[in-house]
Order: C-alpha cells, then structure tokens, then sequence
C-alpha cells in the first residue's frame, strides 16, 4: 500500500507542473471539498451532533497524443463515511445520520475510482479498463444542488467497474454504451486507511468478473429546439451469480433541467431526475425508486434553491425496508478566485430517524 500511496502523490505532483501543449503532456483538475455539518432537533438518542471530512479528487489525463491518453481518477475520502460497502443498506453511499459522526484523519483513504486507456476524436470516445459506466446525473458535484444532493443521489450511480465503453458524439447529444463488471482486483483497496479488497463471492449485481452487465445513455441538449433544455435517459442491466436469492439488477433513469435566462446575470434552472431499480444490488425482489426535484436560481456569483429527495427501497425478504426523503434549503457564493461556500438547512428522514441538519462545504477546483 506504500507503493500506491505514494504513486498518487507522485501523480498528483506532476499534476501542478503540467506541460505545455506539445505531446506528451499532462491535464487535468483537482476538486478540494471541506465539509461540516450539524444535527439538530433529532428524535432519537445516540447521533452525535457535529461531523466534518476532507475529500479530494484528482482528474489527471496522460496525454499521448491528440487522441490517445491514459486517464486516472483519485480520491481521498473518509472510508467510514462514504462508502459504496454498507452491509445493512448495500445501496447507501453516505448514511447521514449514521451513529459514529465525527472527524477522524485517520479514516481517510486514497482509492483508485478510474484508470483506464482512452481514444477519442470529433465523432467518438472509446475507453477501457476501470471507470465508472453512466447512469442518472443528480450526484454530479458541479449541479450544486445543495450540499447533501450528491450523497444522496450517489447510491445509484455506477462505480469502480472493469470493462469497456464508448461514446457516439452527435451535434446536439452523446450516446453512451458500456459493458462491464465489478472491480475486485488489488485496485479495489485504498492506501492509508485500508478499506480492503472488494469480495468476488457476494453476489451483488454485476460481480460475475465476465462482461456480462451493460448500461446504456443518451444526453442532449436542445430538446425539441428549445435551447438550454437538457435532458438525459438511461438503462442498466447487471448480471449476477447464479445464487440462491438472487436475480439481475435492471435500472431506468429520466431526467430533464432547462435553464431560463431572466437577466443579464440571472438565471432559474428547474430540475427533475427519476431512477428506477428492480433487484436493487442483485437481491431479488428489492426494488427502489428515486426522485430528485429542484429549482436552482442563479444571480451574478450567487445561487440558492429548494431540492427535494426521496428514496423508497421496498424488499420482501429480511434486508432492510428505506423510506427516506430530504427536503433542502441552500444557498452559496463563488469567489473570482474560484472558491464556492455552500450553506445548506435540511430537514431528512433516514431510516427512520428524522432530524434537522445544517451543512456548510467549501469547494474549489485546480484546473491545468
């Protein structure tokens, strides 16, 4: 684990000493978040009230020449608190209102999210090796929806996966395809704090080490020739072992936003993602719904909204039952210098214990 600690410092070094345009060069950014965030008002005893963690992610791109390039994706995180190995609720990427809250330096891990080999012109990107396949778009950090949406949204999104993909890019979409299968190899560990490699035998959806899982996606813009209309389908199909208990996971996403200019520097965005997901996590019969609703104004270096989250996972066998929800108030300002604060009140319900919690997170983003 030394050795892969000390690659991505290595990486990341070079990373803030790109080279110019000729090739070989290196591009890339590196997202720095801080984030704290407060309880209040909880029905339940044993939560603590104050948690805080640092999150880095390193985008670098080698660069070979105008169409090939080897690209790596990094993350330092807190392992305990972000986390897609939650043996209670498989899908949960971040229980808020988990028990062990706090601030622990030691529980940051640097992990691999992608390392792949990539080709790409004016008209297609083709990739392989591990990467992250493309399905829903709500827990993209740049929407700055508030800043507990992209935790929530994240239980779905597709991640650390072995395989390849492309991209058809068209004039005013891209059409995405990819075939895949859970990363198991040394790669699923993480330097620092351990968090292991990742079972072969568990039979969660898409560990059959064969291309046997597939998604599929198509995002555009200027739908039906209204400009700034976004929007974004997608499907997923993981295959799974041959286990008692078990079936292929199969997942649907729609989601639209349109951005309406109301002055020279204001902007109003509405936005809806719905996710459907049948034999959630490769369990049979566990079925989930997801809905992300939001309107985002934008005025000069502002921004404020109200989004509303919900999470229905319904299973008829023992795993646990989720009704959660998330009703958020957020506001943030980005300074020329490119730093954000984002201030967020939200009143959440997970897993059955409600609360009030206040969230404050700053972001920047190196780009070179």
């Amino acid at each position: 684990m030394k050795k892969f600690a000390s690659q991505f410092l290595l990486f990341s070094s070079f990373s803030f000493a790109a080279l110019a345009q000729d090739f070989p060069n290196i591009t890339g950014n590196v997202l720095t978040q801080i984030q704290a965030d407060r309880v209040s008002s909880v029905n339940r005893d044993g939560v603590s009230a104050s948690n805080a963690y640092i999150y880095v992610e390193p985008n670098i791109s080698f660069n070979i020449n105008k169409n090939w390039s080897i690209k790596t994706d990094w993350r330092l995180q807190p392992n305990d608190t972000l986390t897609t190995r939650n043996g209670t609720y498989p899908e949960k990427y971040r229980a808020i209102l988990q028990s062990n809250r706090g601030f622990g330096i030691s529980d940051e891990g640097i992990l691999i999210e992608e390392l792949k080999v990539n080709y790409e012109n004016e008209d297609m990107d083709i990739y392989a090796g591990k990467y992250d396949p493309t399905f829903g778009t709500a827990y993209k950090k740049d929407k700055r929806m508030g800043v507990f949406t992209a935790q929530f949204a994240e239980d779905y999104n597709l991640r650390e996966k072995i395989g390849v993909g492309g991209v058809a890019i068209l004039e005013s979409s891209k059409i995405s395809v990819n075939t895949f299968f859970n990363d198991t190899t040394a790669l699923s560990k993480s330097a620092i704090d351990d968090r292991g490699r990742a079972p072969r035998n568990d039979g969660a959806a898409g560990n059959t080490g064969t291309l046997s899982s597939y998604s599929v996606a198509i995002n555009g813009e200027n739908l039906f020739g209204f400009e700034n209309w976004h929007y974004n389908l997608g499907y997923r199909n993981l295959d799974v072992d041959k286990m008692d208990g078990r079936s292929r996971e199969k997942g649907y996403t729609i989601a639209t936003n349109y951005t309406y200019h109301v002055g020279v520097n204001s902007t109003i965005t509405p936005f809806f993602e719905a996710v459907k997901i049948q034999n959630f996590s490769g369990i049979q019969g566990r079925d989930a719904i997801y809905t992300t609703a939001a309107v985002i104004g934008k005025y000069s270096n502002w921004n404020a909204g109200i989004t509303n989250l919900t999470r229905n996972i319904k299973q008829a066998q023992t795993t646990p039952k989720s009704s959660d929800h998330m009703l958020q108030l957020s506001t943030g300002y980005k300074f020329g210098n490119g730093l954000m604060i984002d201030f967020t009140r939200a009143n959440m319900k997970e897993s059955g214990t409600s609360a009030v919690v206040y969230g404050l997170m700053g972001s920047y983003v190196y780009k070179f």
